[in-house]
């Protein structure tokens, strides 16, 4: 039985010999690629550079019937034609990339008093006064 490990410790022996020569790859050539910097990102944007984008609200006509008792005469009626805000109107400003033609909204102003987002009146408000119809 000695013998029998003895045999099996030297097969090991060997075979952890022999797997420790194997052949080691040579260097291959990296390639580097070119390192493109991009235009530093400005801190805040001027106005005047922008592009401003106006979203027109989306509006409905609804009709509306006055009438008003005028006993001993007819009754006075009026028809009006009403406009109701269904989506409210928005602003935004965008920078164009010459390149590809995207467009980036900006958000970061230098001008602190600039208007962007939803404007004028809000969703069910009306869109002026009511204009009679014939």
């Amino acid at each position: 039985m000695r013998i029998t490990a003895i045999l099996t410790l030297a097969a090991l022996g060997v075979g952890a010999t022999v797997s420790g020569c194997a052949v080691v790859p040579e260097p291959q050539e990296v390639e580097i690629e070119e390192v493109v910097i991009a235009p530093p990102v400005p801190v805040c944007y001027e106005v005047a550079e922008l592009q401003k984008v106006e979203v027109p609200a989306e509006t409905k006509t609804v009709f509306g019937v006055s009438v008003i008792e005028n006993p001993p005469y007819e009754p006075i009626t009026q028809r009006t034609e009403q406009k109701i805000i269904v989506k409210q109107a928005e602003v935004f400003y965008v920078t164009v990339n010459p390149q590809t033609g995207n467009q980036t909204e900006v958000t970061n102003f230098c001008d602190s008093n600039i208007q962007t987002g939803r404007v004028g009146p809000a969703e069910g408000e009306l869109a002026g006064p009511p204009v009679p119809v014939e």
